[in-house]
Order: structure tokens, then sequence, then C-alpha cells
């Protein structure tokens, strides 16, 4: 509603009528039914006329009239009402909100529409449903609140930068990720690494945004041509804006809580470990290293590695306007202690956005963000030096972390539980220690440091002149400028540091891009039929990225291991370092028409030269064009009184993808070493060839609004053809290529699906409301086209012609032969599909024979498993359908949202159980193990244990269907309550 006031009120500037020669002054007061205040900024016009006025800050309007004419009352946000003036000299009017509203005011490439006058798909996310959420970045909280936008985030790491995908996933090998433009400067979304995850995107306060535009479809996103075809995200911040009157609004927003781990890992406790490890043992003809504490300790390791972190946001800030001047000023603070222990984030953003009108055909406007983030993390891989997750499945649960202080290396090592030589976990009764030297969980979290500290800022400047009524020519100055400082220190005692005698790391990355962009536009309604939108502009944008890295090696004492790198404190230095430049100059061009709000086209072209290509097709051209008819205005709608909107659109664009690398068309000499010596070696076969990959996207859509926009319907069906996909095309190593192969143009895929988003004001009281918004996604992923039609095939991968992109890949499990423990799988036909024939693993002799059903036990015909011939695609890792439900409650001051998305269609494939929860290794395992077979005849998934045979036994370092599973969720994202004071 607030949103509604604010455009209405910038309406007023435009659509301001003097009447003259009137003979009759009707005077009255227009109200919202909601809460019964005034509403400043609506428009009051006579029907069938030119004479027009808008209401003041007390929501009161004057206007005269020459007769029994009919006054026609709207404001952005409102249902639209017409009034019979008859006889009165006061009329006042009540307006209702309108659900769904077609008439607020969206922002799109370069300029804004109204959005009942689009043309092209677009989805919006207000920022209010944003800003209300724990949440330490907005782009987390994107999937399933906009049709078609996936979001996933890899793991439970604060400060994990999220997987972004709009209608697909729309390339091979290059960026897939969508272009972000904050108050219309693109800016730096890569997380440039370091020494833990640092999301350039939670730099954003969320409480300071106004708006997310997601731009889908061609006809959207042309107007930024090579950078598009994964679509485009528009962020607008929040402006200063007269509140009901009000021309200074303070606003403090803060939320508390706590982030708690769930769904645990089922592990086995102390006496379980004893039993399943010896066995390991004894099946195998050796003896038990098992050995119960006489203690009795029993260590759930994911105590060490999780804990209930505190979290809390405080906002504060201040805005407002007057005839001339708007401004907005905020601050916040945002401290997350994540759900994994030694993992946090603290936040300082502070954000001043100013515009003024310095006279009737000059404006000038500014905005200013400072973003200072620290980031504290862990190891988080999958080593057994000090990775979490790995290592608190892994590590002996009748093993303490902590020493008594009588033991002789206590001292040594602040009380942690390591054996004598620093290598592992100390063996507590144990025969012997952890396999594979797992570290101490507990040490490492705690003596180990990978803090990155993030500044940003984010500046951009303004001037908009208004030459003639309707004609202005807009320039602005954008930078991105973004530090990167990352310290990384690591005991020489124990873990990551111990084969260095310690380690610190020092590295700097500052990243700066520049943007200035100049527009012309014209907006004109002609005769009140032809209303015409024209802008053209060019861009010019360079970006800098370079970092230097500085590290020690061998410490004299743990005292210069702490916060920085201090010279003459070790022994061997290193230093490394990179330079990246990247630049670019665009035109664009985009010309809205429509006739009587009825039939619209649009056309739209962008031509773009990048540094990155090479000189022959540096430049490209990408156009774009869209059409809609708006059925509803027609004259035979005209009765039909449920239907207030009903709109049909179509489009079809070229867009291109830019983030393919750095200057790949070169062929470039690079620094070398051989042994001690240093020089120069070829280092990358150019080709000149090389063109940025395309996408063609069509779409055709359906907008229907019921019951006086109370029930709107939306509805996209799309295509996006993908051709020119780069790929590392494979040479003969007789060439002498660096790495074998040169970037080429030879791939294609194609994405295809179908959107359809409902939001329904299911109930409207004064006191009460019930608002609802469900939207669903289908889409299909498909390759078209490869190098030569050749599989790309990766570990658990492959990417084939006629399959969607990344299927799983790997062994077809037949189960495990009840008459002796052997795990099997099904052999190859010769077509890519499982034969009638199993070969059995015989963990007794470590080989392959051939499985006879009608004599299970017997193991003496020869067989074997091949890579190559008895692999099979195991399933779609791919979602095929995903969407949202949000109901939202009001009654009285409370508010109520709940919010669930879900996705399926996908398989996933569980590593955590192959190469963790079922290892068969000497360390902990899942409770899934204790079905693990044990004589002959009992049927169960899981083989007979046998230490060392892990790697044939459970297929590691391959996709197997024993392990892929089912992708399909819903999940309650949100659950949010709240109270608004009373004015």
């Amino acid at each position: 509603m607030k949103n509604a006031l604010f455009l209405s009120f910038f309406l007023t500037l435009s659509f301001t009528f003097q009447v003259f020669g009137q003979d009759r002054l009707i005077t009255g007061k227009i109200t919202d039914a909601e809460d019964g205040t005034a509403l400043p900024g609506a428009s009051v016009s006579v029907k069938g006329t030119t004479s027009g006025t808008t209401t003041d800050n007390n929501g009161t309007y004057r206007i005269s009239v020459s007769g029994n004419e009919t006054l026609r009352i709207s404001a952005v946000g409102f249902a639209t009402q017409e009034v019979a003036i008859g006889n009165r000299t006061t009329l006042d009017v009540v307006l209702t909100a309108e659900a769904g509203s077609l008439s607020e005011v969206v922002v799109v490439g370069y300029g804004t529409v109204e959005r009942r006058n689009l043309t092209g798909s677009q989805s919006s996310v207000k920022g209010e449903n944003i800003a209300s959420l724990a949440t330490p970045s907005f782009a987390t909280q994107l999937g399933g609140r906009a049709a078609g936008v996936q979001v996933s985030v890899p793991n439970g790491l604060v400060g994990q930068a999220p997987r972004i995908r709009i209608r697909g996933t729309n390339s091979i090998s290059s960026g897939a990720g969508p272009l972000v433009v904050i108050d219309n400067v693109p800016v730096a979304t890569q997380a440039y690494g370091g020494v833990g995850p640092a999301d350039p995107l939670s730099d954003i306060n969320p409480s300071d945004i106004e708006s997310i535009e997601i731009l889908k479809d061609g006809a959207s996103t042309a107007i930024y041509g090579s950078r598009a075809a994964n679509g485009v995200i528009l962020i607008t911040t929040k402006r200063g804006r007269s509140n009901r009157g009000q021309r200074v609004s303070v606003n403090y927003n803060a939320y508390a809580g706590v982030n708690t781990p769930i769904n645990r890992l089922d592990l086995l406790n102390a006496a379980e470990f004893v039993q399943i490890a010896n066995e390991k043992y004894t099946n195998a003809g050796q003896p038990a290293q098992a050995v119960a504490d006489p203690k009795g300790t029993d260590t759930n390791w994911q105590d060490v590695i999780l804990r209930s972190g505190a979290v809390q946001n405080h906002s504060l800030s201040i805005s407002g306007a007057s005839e001339s001047t708007n401004y907005f000023f905020s601050a916040g603070f945002l401290k997350n202690n994540g759900p994994i222990v030694a993992n946090s984030q603290n936040r300082y953003s502070f954000r001043g956005n100013f515009d003024h009108t310095l006279n009737k055909w000059l404006a000038v406007g500014a905005s200013l963000s400072y973003t200072r983030g620290t980031f504290t993390n862990l190891n988080t891989g999958g080593n057994a030096l000090s990775g979490n997750v790995t290592g608190a499945a892994r590590l002996l649960p009748n093993v303490s972390p902590y020493l008594d202080a009588s033991d002789p290396n206590f001292a040594r090592f602040d009380g942690y539980n390591i054996t004598p030589d620093g290598a592992a976990l100390g063996i507590g009764s144990n025969l012997r220690a952890v396999d594979n030297n797992f570290s101490n969980l507990a040490f490492v979290l705690a003596k180990n440091q990978f803090i990155t500290n993030n500044n940003r800022i984010l500046a951009n400047a303004n001037a908009e002149a208004t030459l003639i009524d309707g004609l202005k020519v807009r320039t602005q100055i954008a930078a991105d400028l973004l530090t990167q400082d990352d310290f990384q220190g690591l005991d020489p005692r124990h873990g990551d540091g111990r084969g260095s005698n310690g380690v610190v790391l020092q590295r700097y990355r500052p990243t700066t891009l520049w943007n200035w962009q100049n527009t012309i536009s014209y907006n004109k309604k002609i005769a009140d039929l032809h209303n015409v939108n024209f802008v053209a502009g060019l861009e010019y944008q360079k970006s800098v990225s370079r970092f230097s890295d500085a590290s020690g090696q061998g410490f004299s004492d743990l005292f210069f291991i702490q916060q920085n790198l201090i010279s003459g404190s070790f022994t061997t230095q290193l230093s490394g370092g990179g330079l990246v430049q990247n630049a670019f100059d665009s035109y664009f061009a985009r010309l809205n028409y429509n006739y009587a709000g009825k039939y619209f086209i649009s056309a739209t072209g962008r031509n773009d030269a990048l540094s990155s290509r090479p000189l022959a097709n540096r430049r490209g051209t990408f156009p774009g064009g869209s059409g809609a008819w708006r059925i509803s205005e027609e004259g035979f709608m005209k009765n039909v009184s449920s239907i207030s909107d009903l709109r049909i659109r179509a489009s079809y664009a070229i867009v291109g993808n830019t983030n393919i690398g750095f200057f790949p068309y070169l062929g470039t000499f690079g620094a070398s070493q051989y042994g001690t010596q240093t020089g120069i070696a070829f280092d990358n076969t150019g080709n000149p060839d090389l063109k940025w990959e395309q996408s063609k996207k069509s779409n055709i859509g359906l907008d229907l609004g019921l019951l006086n926009n109370r029930i709107t319907l939306t509805a996209d069906y799309f295509i996006n053809d993908v051709d020119g996909l780069v790929q590392f095309a494979p040479t003969p190593a007789s060439l002498g290529v660096p790495g074998n192969g040169i970037f080429r143009n030879i791939g294609s895929l194609q994405n295809k699906g179908l959107e359809l988003a409902v939001d329904a004001s299911v109930i409207r009281k004064e006191k009460f409301s019930w608002d609802v918004n469900v939207n669903f996604t289908s889409i299909k992923n498909e390759i078209t086209g490869l190098n030569n039609g050749q599989d790309i095939i990766t570990t658990y991968h492959i990417t084939r012609v006629g399959q969607p992109i990344g299927s799983f890949y790997g062994f077809k499990s037949a189960g495990v032969n009840p008459a002796n423990g052997n795990p099997m799988w099904y052999k190859g036909d010769g077509t890519g599909n499982p034969s009638a024939n199993i070969v059995q693993y015989n963990t007794a002799t470590g080989t392959y024979f051939a499985y006879n059903p009608t004599a299970p036990g017997e193991v003496t015909t020869a067989a074997s498993l091949s890579s190559t011939t008895d692999r099979f695609i195991l399933g779609n890792s791919n979602p095929t359908f995903q969407g949202g439900i949000t109901n939202r409650f009001r009654l009285a001051g409370f508010d109520l949202e709940v919010f669930a998305r879900y996705s399926g269609g996908n398989k996933i494939m569980n590593l955590t159980r192959q190469e963790t929860l079922l290892n068969l290794g000497f360390q902990n395992n899942g409770r899934e193990i204790l079905d693990r077979w044990t004589t002959a005849g009992q049927v169960t998934d899981v083989p007979r244990l046998w230490i060392g045979r892990e790697a044939a036994i459970n297929n590691t370092s391959a996709a197997t269907s024993r392990f892929i599973e089912n992708g399909d969720f819903l999940r309650i994202q949100n659950i949010v309550l709240g109270y608004t004071l009373p004015t």
C-alpha cells in the first residue's frame, strides 16, 4: 500500500491539469477503505474530458464541472471508481485496494513501465517480503517466490553463495548465473574465493530493498544483450517519499533468533562401533582392533561441530521528501553465528540515496552504500585433516576429544586428545589410530583461522534533463569497488598446518567495476490513443580484478600465527598473484507502442563489443521483439463483468552469454618453471573464430484478471534454444597443444517449459484479510549438440545429446547376493541399457565373478565390471518442476506469512552415504550399516563387511544406483508473525 502511495505521489507531478472555464465547484476527500486514512496523490477527473486534478496530502480535492457529469477517481493500487455528481457540491469517495493491481509501475531495463503494459515475462518480489526474514542474503529467499527461479545453497555455511538459475541451466561450461543490476548499475556477483565462502550478494542489506524484478524472456532481457542469456535481476533500493503527509519517516527494525541444526546424521554409538569395526576385520581374517573404553566414553562428534548459533539484525532508516527533494539514509548491523562451529558473519552496512529537482527541467540524484563484512570460516572439504562433516561422521565414538590433565601430552596439545606424533585423533583404548589419520576436530576448529574481510562501496550519480515535454536525457556514472582481505592461520601441531610446521596465508583481492550510461527517452501520449515510449543509449563498462598472495611456512612460534604475516617469523616464503581486465561498449534502443491500451508492440536492439572476444567477432547484435493484445478492452468483452483483464503476449529475442572466460581466443604465453629456473612457455592455443554463446528465446503468455483483479493468473510457455556453446575440444596429444584441446563453439541445448502464477485475495475485510500466491514451473532440459556427438563424462555425470545436462551416469546395482553377501551389478547390453547378465564382487578374493541365479553361491566364472560398457544413465540431476505457495493473513495489527516451496522430478547422489556413512575403514559409520549381510539367505541392501574393500563394494568415486535418491521435497521455508504498532 505504501508503494502505491509513493508512486501516485510522483504521478501527481505529471498528471495535474489546470481547469478553466467551469461553473460549479466540487470538493471532497478520498480515503482508504482499509483504515480510513487519506489518500494523497489520487487522480480525480471528469469522465470524457481532459479536466482533472489530484488530492493533496490530506486527501482532499477541488474540481470545477459544468453539469451533471461523472467523476473518475483512481489511485495506484486501488480499484478505480466512477461516481455520478448529480446535484452535489461535496463528494467523498472511499477506494478499496485492488488485489493483484496491474497499475503499479515496475522497473524494466533502463526505465519503468506500468505492469499492465508489459509485453515480456517478468516476475516481481517486494522488498518488504524479504526484509522481514531472518536471512543473511536476499538471494537465498528468491527460490519459490517467483515462477521460473530456482535457488539452491550447496551447504549450510553462512556466506555460501547461492546457485541461482532462471528457467534452467543455459550453458555447459560457461557462467549460468543471472546478471544482477542494482539501481541501474550492473554489479559484481562472482564469489572470488579465498579462504572460505563470501557471497558478494550478501553485501546488500535486505532492509534497503524496495523491489526485485526478475526478467526472464527475451523481450525483457534483450536490452542487456550479450549478458542476458541467464536472465536479469533488477534490484531497486528505497528512496525517500512523503508518507501520508508526513515529510520525515524514521523506521527501526530488528530481529533475533537462533540457528539450530536439524536432521543430524544417525551414527553408531560407541558399543555399535566396536561391534561393526571388529566385524570388518574378523570377516577378513584379521584380529579385532576396536576396544570399548573402560570409562564408558561415547562421543557424538556432531556435538563438536554443530551448535545453536545466535543471530541478531538491526536496521535504522530515516527518509523523507519535499516538493523538490527526497532522501533515504539507513544503517544496518547483522551478527550471524551459524549452526556450524567456527562459522559466522558480521555485516555493517550504510546507505544514502538522494534525489533533487533543481528546476523544472533538471534533476540530479546520487546513491552511496558501504558494507563491511567479516566471515569466519573453516575447512569443509572431505579431507581427513579438518573436513568438518566428514570428520564428525568418521571419528571414533569410543574416543574422547579431550585428554585427562595427567596425560603427558596434555600441555603439548592444550588438552586435546591427539596421537603423540600429532598426526591423528588419539587412539583411546583401541589398538590402532583412526584410518586416514583423521584429525581431532575439536582442536582444528578451535585453533585454525579462515577469515575473510570484505569492504564494498557501491556508488552512482546521475543527472536528468527534460528538453521538451516527454523528451529526457540522462547520464549516470557508477562504480562497484570491492576489496577482499583473507587471512588463514594453521596450527603447526596438528591438522592442516602440521605438514608445513604452520602456515599463514595473506590474500588481498581488489575488484573495480566502472559503468557509464547515457540515455535519451521520449514518452508521449498522442490524441489519447497512441502511447509511445522510446529509449536509446550507450554504455561503457570496465572491470579490473587482481590479487596478491603472501604466505609463510615453518614458523618459529605459535605466537606469530594470529592475525597477519610477520616478517622474520617463518623459514619458507611463498607468493603469487594475478590480474584480469575486461571491458565493453554498447549501443541499445527500445521502442514501445500501444494503441488505446489494446494493442502493444515492442522492439529492442543492442550492439555489444567485448574486449575478451577476437577482433573479427568482437561486436554482436542482439535483437528482440514482442507484442500483446488486451482482449478485455474490446467492445465484445464489456459485458463480461467477471473478467477485469485479459491479455495475450508473445516475444522472441536473441541474447548472449559473455561469461566464457577471459581472452580464450588468444594464443598466449605465460610464466613457467622448470625445476628451479623460471621462463616463459606456450600456455593456451587461441581460436580467432571464437564467439559468445547465443540464446534464442521464445515466449507466449496469458494474463487474466478476475473480479476486479482480486484473482490474477499469469501463464507462460517458453522455449530457449542455446547454440554456440563453448567447449574444450580435444586435440591429438602429438600436436603439443597445451591441455590437449582448444575452445570452440560446438555445443547446443534447449530449455522449454511452462510457468503458472496465481494471486488471489481470498478474503478482504476491514480487520481481516487473506491473500494467497501460488506459482509452478515445469521445465525440460535437453542437449541437442556436442563436439562430433562426443559425450562429456565426469566422475558422476554425463552430458549426452538427447539427454538433460549433467545426468547421473554410473553402475546399476543388482542388490546383494543373499547366498554370500557379495554386491552385484548389471552388465550392459551393448545399447546403453542393463542386460540380464549380473556380475558380483567376491569380497573374499577381491575379484569379479558372474552371478548364476540357479546357483547363487557359485563364484567360479570370472567376469568384469567395465567403466565403458557397464555404466548407464541413472537419472536427471535437474529438477523438472518447482514452485512456491505463500499465505498471508492480517488480523487487526497482526500479520502472518507462511511460505513453502517445493521442487522435484530430479535425482540426487548421496555421497555422504556412499563415502562416509557406509565406509569400510577403521572409522565410524551410520546406523544403516547395522543391516549388513551376516548369514546365508539374508536379504539386505548392505553387502558383507570387509576391511579395505570399500572402493569396489561401494563403487566410490563413481555413481551407482544404490546411492541415487529422489530429489523431491516440500519445505516450509518461512513462518513470519508480526505486529504493527498503532500510528
